[in-house]
């Protein structure tokens, strides 16, 4: 979309007006589409590889360390996006182990953990009410609203959110916790891990308790105009 919006801000300047609507959209559209296949697409294909790689890498580190750095850092890559490449982690391990050791339900939960503290220690109805269902929504596997809507709005209650999603993390690797399959997150990823209900709730409590404690001690309302003045 860069490349594309770029490319059509310069022809316009160029290209004369009446072969403008014929010349820019076709010359933009192609040159975007050929500069993608030969520079950009490699580029991300590596970028993503060496990611993966990485990431692997760091779940074999032992004592859960690198499940804990995954955990920390899991929610900052939803927020760009590239979460969505890590089907590959999950779909590889299923292939080799028939489970998955690679469970993103511990940061999940802990973006929602962090946006309930919001909600019981605000004194704004407004943060109060939208914090509460985007904290539910996070714990059901939808993080989207509790990142978006709140931790990040407020900064130090997704911090928060990252720490209890490390430590959560951890717990799965120190009880060796697995999942059959894949794309179920928050409490019904239970349902991946029937064959240990009892560790993926003990996951569940740290990872939500602990970013609920830091959120709550670090989260502070903002003052309002009338107070500052």
């Amino acid at each position: 979309c860069a490349i594309l919006a770029f490319l059509e801000k310069r022809l316009h300047k160029v290209v004369p007006e009446m072969f403008d609507l014929f010349v820019t959209p076709l010359v933009s559209v192609f040159v975007t589409v050929l500069v993608t296949f030969v520079a950009v697409g490699p580029i991300f294909v590596w970028a993503e590889n060496a990611i993966l790689g990485l990431i692997q890498a760091l779940l074999t580190l032992p004592f859960g360390i690198g499940s804990f750095i995954v955990g920390l850092f899991y929610a900052p890559t939803v927020v760009t996006g590239i979460h969505q490449m890590y089907t590959a982690i999950d779909l590889g391990q299923l292939a080799q182990y028939s489970v998955t050791y690679w469970l993103p339900s511990a940061a999940n939960i802990a973006q929602g953990g962090a946006a309930l503290a919001v909600a019981f220690k605000t004194r704004d109805a407004k943060i109060k009410g939208l914090a509460l269902p985007s904290a539910l929504s996070a714990f059901m596997g939808i993080t989207e609203p509790a990142i978006f809507g709140v931790n990040l709005r407020f900064f130090k209650p997704f911090i928060a959110g990252c720490i209890g999603g490390g430590c959560g993390a951890l717990v799965c690797a120190l009880t060796s916790l697995a999942a059959s399959g894949t794309g179920v997150t928050g409490i019904f990823g239970i349902l991946l891990c029937l064959a240990q209900p009892v560790q993926y709730a003990i996951m569940f409590a740290v990872a939500a308790l602990v970013s609920f404690a830091v959120s709550f001690v670090l989260y502070k309302d903002e003052p309002k105009a009338s107070e500052q003045a």
